[in-house]
């Protein structure tokens, strides 16, 4: 892949495409570092460096009140007809 190196504010940025990230298992918000080895950029996934998740809800309160029914209750719902296209 050929690309330039594009102005961002003050800075330098490439923008790098779904697939290239893709094939080195990366992706938006993955943590990466870079360095200059043999006059070359390198851009690698960053080691030991757990990925940060900001959700806005724990995995506890996602569990809460559920119980052995509601935890399937998708599958007993019923869908509509505009679900269904009808």
């Amino acid at each position: 892949m050929q690309t330039e190196i594009k102005r961002w504010g003050n800075s330098a940025a490439v923008r790098l495409t779904s697939k290239i990230l893709a094939q080195a298992k990366l992706d938006i918000s993955s943590p990466i570092s870079i360095n200059v080895k043999a006059g070359k950029i390198v851009i690698e996934a960053a080691q030991n460096s757990p990925r940060k998740v900001n959700l806005p809800f724990s995995e506890a309160e996602l569990l809460k009140g559920l119980d052995a029914h509601g935890a399937h209750a998708d599958e007993l719902a019923q869908p509509s007809e505009t679900e269904l296209g009808v």
